[in-house]
C-alpha cells in the first residue's frame, strides 16, 4: 500500500464522538486530537528517514565510485584526484551524520555545552569567514554593539551563525547585500541577518525550519544544500533558551532575527 493509502487509512481511525454526552464527547475529541498528532509524527519520521537516506546515498556513491577507480591502473594525478574527492565526500557525510544526530536529539538542551561565550566575538569571526569566502561577490555589511556573554556551546552557536549567513549568501545574487547586525540589550542579545535576495513566498515561511524542507528543491540540490541548515539554527537557538523569527518578501529579500538570553552577571 502506498504512503498516501496508509495516511488515508490512518485518518479514518477515530474515536466515535457521541452527540448526547458532553463528557464523552470531550474525551473523544481529546483522543482524536492525539491520534491526529501521532499520525503527523509518523509521517514526519517516515519522510525524515527517506530524506536522510537520500542525502547519505549521494556521497556514498561518490566514495564507492572513486574507490573503484583507485583499483584501476590510473596515472598518479588521476589517482590523487579520486582519493581527494573520496576524502571530501567522506568528510561531508560525517558532517551530515553529525547534523542528523543533533536534530534527532529530543534532549538537545541537555547536550549543549555550558560555558561563557563572547557572542559578538564569534559573530565577527563568522562575518570574516564569509567575507573571505565570498571574495567580493556581495556587499557585506557588519554592525555590532557592546560585547554580550552567552552561557552555552561555542561550536553550536558558531554553527548557527554560519548557517544563517551562508543561507543569506546562497539566495542572494552577486552584487546583492547581506548584512549582519548584533546588539546587546542587557538581558538579551539580538542578531539580525538580512539580505536583498530572492525572498521566500509567504506560504513557505512557517515550514522553513522543518528538517529537509526546501522552498526550491531543484535549485537547492544543485547547490549541495541538505535542507538541514535552518532546522539546526532553530534547534540551537531554542536549546540556548532563545527564539528565532523570519520576515521575507518575495523578490525583495529576507531577514532572520535571533534573540538569546545573556549570562547573568
Amino acid at each position: 500500500m502506498s504512503e498516501q493509502g496508509d495516511t488515508t487509512a490512518q485518518q479514518q481511525v477515530r474515536v466515535f464522538s457521541p452527540s448526547d454526552d458532553h463528557e464523552l464527547r470531550e474525551l473523544a475529541s481529546t483522543l482524536n486530537e492525539q491520534l491526529a498528532r501521532l499520525e503527523r509524527n509518523v509521517r514526519r519520521q517516515r519522510q525524515f528517514l527517506a530524506d536522510a537516506s537520500h542525502e547519505l546515498r549521494g556521497p556514498l556513491m561518490v566514495i564507492r565510485g572513486n574507490l573503484d577507480l583507485l583499483q584501476m591502473d590510473l596515472p598518479p594525478e588521476e589517482r590523487k584526484a579520486a582519493a581527494r574527492e573520496a576524502s571530501e565526500e567522506a568528510e561531508r557525510m560525517a558532517h551530515l551524520i553529525g547534523d542528523l544526530l543533533f536534530l534527532a536529539e529530543e534532549d538537545a538542551h541537555d547536550r549543549i555545552q555550558s560555558e561563557p561565550v563572547p557572542f559578538q566575538e564569534i559573530v565577527f569571526e563568522v562575518w570574516q569567514r564569509a567575507a573571505n569566502l565570498d571574495a567580493g561577490a556581495h556587499e557585506l555589511l557588519f554592525e555590532r554593539n557592546d560585547e554580550a556573554i552567552i552561557l552555552g556551546d561555542r561550536y553550536r552557536l558558531t554553527q548557527m551563525l554560519w548557517n544563517l549567513v551562508e543561507n543569506a549568501l546562497r539566495y542572494t545574487d552577486p552584487g546583492g547585500r547581506v548584512s549582519v547586525r548584533s546588539s546587546n540589550t542587557g538581558p538579551h542579545v539580538e542578531l539580525i541577518v538580512s539580505d536583498t535576495g530572492i525572498g521566500i513566498p509567504a506560504e513557505h515561511t512557517e515550514l522553513l525550519f522543518e528538517r529537509f524542507y526546501r522552498v526550491d528543491r531543484a535549485r537547492s540540490r544543485n547547490e549541495s544544500s541538505t535542507g538541514l541548515g535552518l532546522p539546526i539554527v532553530k534547534q540551537v537557538v531554542e536549546a540556548h533558551g532563545g527564539h528565532i523569527s523570519v520576515q521575507s518578501e518575495l523578490g525583495a529579500g529576507s531577514s532572520f532575527t535571533v534573540v538569546l538570553p545573556t549570562a547573568q552577571r
